[in-house]
């Protein structure tokens, strides 16, 4: 539910299904509207579209004299949504075109579309610096259950002496931390180390702090070709923590078209937290990013993940205002 309602005279607009070859001027369009680390190319949304079809989704395209005023979405995530039946959605119309029930419009259908999937609620997210969106939810039913934070640090003002060797530290306990391309290119065999990876991702997010739960991570086969290959994240600027040839942790970062890095996902198999991993990692991509000339580094953590926020407080990170989760459940 990204933001609130938008539009001009209605008449003056159209709101139809997007196709497949709407596909970039959607991009195009909710590019403007996205926080630093957060844009995103053409070639990977396709590829994302490809390997993850979403068949349940429905996308609307709000059109003003052949310009996208308003892009809308809903689906249950394919086969990255774990087959758990929940639908999240997203409506967001341009700050010129709101105020006319066009927003209210794409909601609406949306909401149509996933009750008749038999979804038994909608989710979907405000920004905390944009009041009108929350005011937008709050007028059609949609109430808090959740927040999450945003935060930045300046990758050019940070110190890593200011936490000392975290490395170091680290490999007192046996732990080996190093960038993504550095092990990658140390594996006698691509694929077991990246089935390594990717099950230490999916174990450890099982304990992300969300009321709802975290979704089961979809087969390691029908992921590898778009999660590994190609750019899906920044080989460079990711780090991981291994135990002699066993992923015990990973932090993996995407890089935009802008230059700003994000932090997708930081994960540390239970029985090696409190050792200072997911510092050290940290540590390791802002060094990293600092000599690829990055500007700005970019996270998410659930409000309840005080341990990742208190290693982000550490490391020079400014908090963000909050994404608030928003949820409608419907009348039986």
């Amino acid at each position: 539910m990204a933001l609130p309602p938008m539009l001009a005279p209605v008449s003056a607009t159209s709101v139809r299904e997007a196709g497949p070859g709407d596909l970039e001027r959607i991009v195009e369009f909710e590019n403007r509207f996205a926080r630093p680390g957060r844009v995103q190319t053409l070639a990977l949304a396709k590829r994302f579209e490809d390997a993850n079809p979403e068949p349940n989704r429905l996308i609307l395209i709000a059109e003003s004299a052949g310009a996208v005023i308003g892009t809308a979405g809903a689906s249950d995530g394919g086969l990255l949504g774990g087959g758990q039946g929940r639908y999240r959605a997203n409506v967001r119309v341009a700050r010129d075109h709101r105020g006319h029930g066009l927003g209210r419009e794409m909601l609406g259908r949306l909401e149509a579309h996933v009750r008749a999937k038999g979804a038994p609620n909608l989710q979907g997210a405000v920004r905390g610096d944009e009041p009108e969106g929350q005011r937008f939810a709050e007028r059609n039913g949609y109430r808090e259950f959740h927040r999450r934070f945003e935060s930045y640090v300046d990758v050019r003002a940070f110190d890593a002496s200011s936490v000392g060797d975290a490395a170091e530290r680290v490999a007192k306990a046996g732990i080996r931390v190093d960038l993504y391309d550095v092990f990658e290119g140390q594996a006698s065999d691509r694929i077991s180390f990246q089935r390594s990876v990717y099950e230490c991702i999916s174990s450890s997010q099982q304990d992300i702090p969300r009321p709802d739960g975290v979704p089961p991570a979809p087969p390691f086969e029908a992921v590898r070709e778009v999660y590994f290959e190609g750019d899906a994240f920044a080989h460079d600027c990711s780090a991981l923590a291994m135990r002699d040839d066993r992923c015990v942790g990973a932090s993996i970062t995407t890089v935009d078209p802008t230059g700003a890095a994000y932090t997708i996902y930081t994960g540390v198999q239970r029985t090696e937290r409190g050792r200072g991993v997911a510092l050290a990692m940290k540590v390791a991509i802002l060094t990293a990013l600092q000599a690829r000339g990055g500007t700005t580094f970019g996270t998410t953590n659930d409000e309840a993940n005080a341990a990742m926020r208190g290693i982000n407080e550490r490391l020079g990170y400014v908090v963000a205002p909050p994404m608030i989760e928003v949820e409608k459940v419907f009348e039986r």
